[in-house]
């Protein structure tokens, strides 16, 4: 029994003697939780955590050792093959203050439902939090997005480790969402972490090391195929890659480590890695390589910085934030085994003694001060992740969103019959709108009444918030006059889509999208992909879209990045998506004295609104990967005469800049 007073905290989770990460997080969250005067805290994890044939490496540690010391009290009550196990665990954790619940996959969401209901049943008091280290897998399987849905309604809140993840459980039905950074559990604990193992000389070219479970979106194929570059123009590096080798990647990552050019260069050492063991490999190589194709939040580069090592990664996930480009590590576009090896060449001698020398161990105790802080706020519950209206608004939107597609498809097929018939023009010869700067600002009143004057002389349905009429036709005549040849077959994404936005349906009536997948809208918001006239919508990340390099035309993206979007993480996506001389036609919210927007909040995010030097250090962050303006951010282009937006909600009074790129 507690103490009088004392606050009463469960963690559930994975521990030992489960391996990998997330058991090391769960332990140290119990640790630090606490250490708070006031709170008596007990670790609640699984005896049997996978069935072993769904998981396809080890699940428990190879010995008996812990990757940290244990917390005590640790009890194993929980099996996955034992409901009555989950019941027994819910009742039992029933009289605690805040239960705080590890999401590792949504297999184990069942058993999750089952301890909360317990709790119902048992008229616990409970606050509960959701720790999601990714909200959905790597690799989904079907009923995964709904599993994750009922678990994130059944608790008061969800802390996630960033923005990309925060929109992703916004989207599955969280009540509230909290971001915070993944703070520090480094395998072996400080102890280890501060046992760099004395350098070991080398005796040839550059040492890699590639630490942890291979799997397919880690892009160590990107990786080898990178290093026989490399090879090939005399540069030496070796590469070691410790972990096991899951499925079909794993079996690519052995066939390309053992091919034709690699004898030599490539040393497989297939397994786990114990904590006890990565002294002693850090200490053999030079640099740390994390090649990701894509991620959420890793601390691989942590891990790599308390060793004394650099890191080569992508920008994807955590990485951008952690690795300093050209300081302590070398950060490369994700996807590109060329740009992997123009990495890799960075580290050459010289490069490489820069690097190593300006490695600053990582802090390992005060980022989990924030962290806790996150905990506490995410139990508070309410709504603040849930988007402004509630059902009410959202009954609207999708009225909205299908009378918009019914009159699209109407239209569009009344003026096909019409101009079959040679009694009006086709669809493509309908005037590009005009009157909108390629890159410019909405200056007043009077060109928001312009912007909607022209849609009804063009016969574009208007969109109810008069003043994204005037963005929308800016993107919409940048997307024909710069990326379309006038055959109207230009592949166009939409950005961070609302089906019932302007952009996809009026260039469907310019004749647009007569090829299925010519014309996508992605949002994460989105569950399943939906069709309308042509027109696909589908769940996705503006950040990491998974489409081919260079396969589109011109992407769109209309007031979206305020909403908590990372900026270098969208243009770097964007630039490696489009062709060279695609078009990239971005409007946001905008202002030359921004209103103060402290405290203000929507879609889950602080309300953002540009100011001048904010857009110069986005159009900077674009021409570094390769975006170049359209125009010039003068003074004079960023002044206005009036605010004429007026968002009701927040109270706010700004206006819209549009910003078109062409990739080089």
């Amino acid at each position: 029994m507690s103490a009088p007073g004392r606050r009463r905290v469960v963690v559930l989770g994975p521990a030992h003697p489960s391996k990998g990460g997330i058991a090391v997080h769960t332990t140290e969250l119990a640790r630090h939780l606490a250490q708070a005067p006031d709170a008596d805290v007990k670790l609640v994890s699984w005896a049997k955590l996978y069935p072993e044939l769904l998981y396809p490496g080890e699940v428990a540690l190879p010995d008996a050792t812990p990757e940290v010391p244990e917390f005590t009290p640790t009890l194993r009550p929980l099996s996955w093959s034992s409901p009555a196990s989950w019941w027994r665990t819910g009742r039992r954790v029933a009289q605690a203050d805040l239960v705080v619940i590890a999401h590792v996959v949504p297999l184990q969401v069942p058993a999750l439902l089952t301890v909360l209901a317990a709790m119902r049943a048992a008229h616990s008091t409970a606050r509960t939090v959701v720790v999601a280290h990714n909200v959905l897998p790597h690799e989904p399987n079907p009923g995964d997005e709904l599993l994750v849905s009922r678990l994130f309604a059944a608790v008061d809140g969800v802390v996630v480790h960033s923005d990309a993840q925060a929109a992703l459980a916004h989207a599955h039905g969280a009540r509230r969402v909290v971001t915070a950074d993944l703070p520090p559990h480094l395998p072996g604990g400080p102890r280890l972490a501060g046992e760099a193992g004395s350098r070991v000389p080398r005796d040839g070219g550059v040492r890699l090391l590639s630490l942890g479970v291979v799997r397919e979106y880690k892009g160590l194929d990107l990786l080898l195929e990178a290093l026989r570059e490399v090879h090939q123009r005399g540069f030496d590096a070796r590469l070691t890659i410790a972990g096991e080798l899951w499925g079909a990647a794993g079996r690519r990552v052995r066939e390309l480590a053992t091919g034709p050019g690699m004898r030599g260069h490539v040393d497989l050492r297939e397994g786990y890695v114990p904590a006890a063991r990565i002294p002693e490999l850090m200490a053999a190589h030079d640099a740390v390589v994390l090649p990701y194709r894509s991620g959420t939040a890793s601390q691989n580069a942590l891990l790599a910085f308390a060793h004394g090592l650099p890191v080569l990664a992508t920008r994807v996930g955590s990485f951008p934030a952690q690795v300093r480009d050209g300081v302590d590590g070398v950060l490369v576009e994700p996807g590109s085994a060329a740009a992997l090896a123009d990495g890799l060449l960075r580290l050459a001698d010289g490069g490489l003694k820069t690097l190593r020398d300006n490695v600053e161990a990582p802090d390992l105790e005060a980022p989990w001060d924030a962290y806790l802080g996150a905990v506490d706020e995410a139990a508070k519950g309410g709504t603040a992740a849930a988007p402004p209206g509630g059902k009410a608004l959202a009954v609207a939107k999708r009225g909205a969103e299908h009378a918009l597609w019914a009159r699209v498809g109407v239209q569009r097929r009344v003026g096909e019959q019409l101009a079959a018939r040679k009694l009006t023009a086709a669809p493509a010869a309908r005037p590009v709108p005009s009157g909108v700067p390629r890159t410019g600002v909405l200056h007043d009143a009077a060109e928001v009444a312009d912007a909607v004057a022209q849609t009804k002389r063009l016969h574009l349905p208007a969109h109810p918030d008069s003043p994204k009429n005037w963005d929308a036709l800016g993107a919409v005549a940048a997307v024909l006059t710069l990326a379309d040849d006038g055959s109207r077959t230009a592949r166009v994404l939409d950005a961070g889509s609302a089906r019932y936005s302007p952009v996809l349906p009026w260039l469907r009536l310019y004749g647009l999208g007569r090829t299925r997948g010519d014309l996508a809208g992605i949002n994460l918001e989105f569950g399943a992909t939906v069709h309308r006239d042509g027109v696909e919508f589908r769940r996705g990340d503006v950040t990491d879209t998974g489409l081919p390099d260079g396969s589109l035309d011109a992407v769109t993206c209309m007031s979206v990045i305020e909403h908590g979007v990372p900026i270098a993480g969208f243009l770097t996506e964007t630039a490696r998506i489009l062709r060279p001389g695609g078009v990239l036609a971005l409007s946001t919210d905008y202002d030359q004295d921004p209103p103060d927007t402290t405290g203000v909040t929507a879609y889950g995010a602080p309300v953002k609104i540009f100011s001048p030097a904010d857009l110069r250090d986005l159009v900077a962050l674009a021409d570094r990967v390769g975006l170049d303006l359209v125009g010039e951010l003068t003074d004079d282009v960023l002044a206005h005469p009036e605010r004429p937006v007026h968002w009701k909600r927040t109270g706010l009074d700004y206006t819209f800049v549009l910003l078109t790129f062409v990739r080089r």
